[in-house]
């Protein structure tokens, strides 16, 4: 009688096992979601102070309309792609979307041309930049 109550247990035992082992690579092997797409204020104003949280003193934007690449093929088009993924964002999400382009200029006593880039999708945040304008380069807005 112990001896069947043990053999019960351990088939038990394996079963979970088993189902334990199918359950976990189940999650390995699935596809991760999409990363969430993060929501800005409709208005230019709301834009405006969701930058200044980050610490940037912006003026009045020049708005446009623009599309997002389809791929990020060029050397540059690589490197903006991974300044956008080191603060979170996922471009990918949008690609050959219509997007709206909110170009500030950042005030700052010490430097002149610079601009914050916020490219929206329906006020999704697709892609953010700061860049100096005389030299080209690219920081993070975060």
């Amino acid at each position: 009688m112990i001896i069947r109550i043990r053999q019960l247990l351990l088939r038990l035992g394996l079963v979970l096992a088993f189902l334990l082992l199918f359950a976990g690579l189940f999650l390995l092997l699935r596809k991760p979601d999409q990363a969430p797409k993060e929501l800005l204020p409709e208005s230019a104003e709301g834009r405006a102070a969701w930058l200044n949280l980050r610490g940037w003193q912006v003026g009045e934007p020049e708005i446009s309309e623009a599309k997002m690449p389809e791929e990020w093929l060029t050397p540059n088009g690589q490197s903006w792609l991974k300044l956008q993924h080191a603060q979170g964002i996922s471009p990918e999400q949008f690609a050959g979307e219509n997007l709206t382009r909110c170009l500030y200029p950042v005030i700052d006593d010490t430097k002149t041309g610079l601009y914050a880039e916020l490219l929206l999708c329906e006020n999704a945040l697709a892609g953010a930049v700061i860049y100096d304008a005389e030299t080209q380069l690219m920081r993070p807005v975060r």
